[in-house]
């Protein structure tokens, strides 16, 4: 058992890792203005379904079957072999990725943002721009805006609202008039905060003091879980980073205003006591030191907790019955533990993601459910022969969890999770049988896009960021900008992977040693 090769899984893996580059490559197609570029030809409406549908099941997958290779390798070379090989697989990677990655990405930011502020200073010049005249703090010119048609509830090219823009520039003014017009008052931003988070961090006094009341909940929490109070209780050295970066004005006057927004707050009905400034914890959790190599990271940092409970499971014989590991007797288990985690990541669909050099302890424990069911699934025989025989009928019934889940996320959060969680579950029972059934014959062709696929997802990253945003402009077809971004890049990176990576010690570092094949000499002619 220690010994047979699961092509299937091989394949599921890099998979996991090729619909990376999908979902990066359409990012900047999406709307999504955090991202570091924003195309012109952005259709969010058709690719934030297909991201949700990636994003939902595609690094569960990928961790659960780490954690079945993991177990494998453990019984194949032993604890010290696999640790070493783990550090060498995965260790090296991130460490020679972040030395190139993080510095690439930073000057891709800088060049990214300078070509979003082009394009809203010349459809400010138009006219057209209505997030501009908030930030201007125009009111004449948003006001005829929002009675020309314009939805007061659109966002920036950041996708920040307008009433969190108004909170944040601390325009009391501009803040009454969007909720005036229809502004939602506990709409959220990318990162899951409401505009009275954003007044309080900011110290903002004023526009905190509409918001209130206008009726903001004081108890609202962001994707981190952070309220109004712990806002305006983060340190004022982190604030004013934060805003340095961001280019927004705080002085020691806004020091101030968050000490007496802490008393405002406290009327309102926040609870403040006890609570401790965590501010530059979530810092180091989300300030994207790793970017898309954060799994890597959390692969470390799992393979640091398996090594002792495997040997202490090892010693005093734990083992789960069969019926909890076999579809469906596991899924009783892993469906609410999974619903239960989701739930603590609120406002998205599938888990939260964080890039830092601090661990996020949900997301870590969220992922590792997977990556150790994974582990307690090897050798016996279920999830490696049987499990998701029907594969269609589990992904079928999947779409429903996907689409309803999506939906419900922002309105009502605990049916989102369920959604999330259930989908998540149905989806991976369906793609193992699917990979089970077409891909256990080890094919050529399918093991080398497997092999390059790491390789393809480390290195993807800075050279799509560029393609995205050199043609972010470009008014061209969106299915022929896609096809640039996703293809273009892929195949140039195959191109290197074949003569500049396989054969080389990067690829014995990635993916073990490999020897280019050579072909037969001719043979000669017979001479009569």
């Amino acid at each position: 058992m220690a010994n047979e090769r699961y092509h299937f899984l091989d394949g599921l893996r890099g998979v996991a890792m090729l619909l990376g580059l999908v979902l990066h490559g359409v990012l900047s197609f999406a709307g999504m203005g955090a991202w570091l570029a924003v195309d012109v030809k952005s259709a969010p409406e058709i690719l934030l379904p297909l991201i949700d549908w990636i994003h939902g099941f595609r690094m569960s997958l990928f961790f659960l079957v780490s954690g079945f290779l993991t177990a494998m390798m453990w019984r194949k070379r032993g604890m010290g072999g696999l640790v070493k090989q783990r550090l060498l697989r995965i260790g090296v990677p991130l460490i020679l990725g972040v030395i190139i990655v993080f510095p690439s990405i930073a000057g891709l930011w800088v060049w990214g943002e300078q070509v979003k502020k082009e394009r809203v200073e010349l459809s400010t010049q138009m006219g057209e721009d209505l997030p501009a005249a908030v930030l201007r703090g125009d009111v004449e010119e948003v006001r005829a805006l929002l009675e020309d048609g314009k939805d007061p509830n659109s966002r920036n090219g950041n996708g920040t609202p307008l009433l969190h823009l108004a909170a944040i520039a601390g325009d009391r003014e501009m803040a009454e008039l969007l909720m005036e017009q229809g502004a939602d008052l506990e709409g959220r931003a990318m990162d899951g905060g409401t505009a009275l988070i954003s007044a309080c961090f900011f110290g903002r006094e004023d526009v905190a003091g509409v918001l209130l009341e206008a009726g903001a909940d004081v108890s609202a929490k962001d994707a981190k879980g952070s309220t109004a109070m712990q806002a305006a209780k983060a340190d004022f050295e982190f604030v004013k980073a934060i805003a340095e970066h961001f280019q927004i004005e705080v002085t020691d006057e806004h020091e101030l205003a968050r000490e007496r927004l802490v008393g405002v707050l406290e009327e309102a009905g926040a609870e403040g006591d006890g609570e401790t400034d965590t501010s530059w914890y979530w810092a180091g959790v989300f300030w994207p030191v790793f970017h898309h190599l954060w799994f890597l990271y959390d692969l470390l940092w799992l393979l640091l907790v398996f090594v002792p409970v495997a040997l202490i499971a090892k010693r005093i014989g734990i083992r789960l019955p069969d019926f909890l590991i076999s579809v469906p007797g596991c899924l009783l288990w892993l469906i609410p533990l999974t619903w239960w985690l989701q739930s603590l990541m609120p406002g998205q669909f599938g888990p939260g993601t964080s890039a830092g050099i601090f661990p996020w302890p949900i997301k870590l424990a969220y992922y590792g459910i997977f990556f150790f069911f994974g582990a307690l699934s090897f050798g016996r025989g279920f999830w490696e022969k049987r499990v998701g025989e029907k594969w269609w009928a589990w992904l079928v019934v999947s779409l429903p969890f996907w689409w309803w889940g999506r939906m419900w996320v922002k309105s009502e959060p605990t049916l989102g999770s369920l959604g999330a969680a259930c989908f998540c579950w149905l989806t991976i029972v369906g793609m193992m049988g699917l990979f089970r059934r077409f891909m256990s014959d080890g094919r050529p062709k399918v093991r080398y896009l497997s092999d390059s696929s790491y390789w393809l997802y480390l290195a993807h990253l800075p050279v799509m960021v560029a393609v995205q945003i050199l043609i972010s402009s470009w008014e061209i077809p969106l299915v022929f900008k896609i096809v640039i971004v996703i293809g273009g890049v892929t195949a140039v990176l195959l191109l290197v992977y074949e003569y500049a990576v396989r054969y080389t010690w990067i690829g014995a570092l990635l993916n073990g040693r490999k020897v280019r094949p050579v072909a037969p000499p001719p043979i000669p002619e017979v001479l009569e």
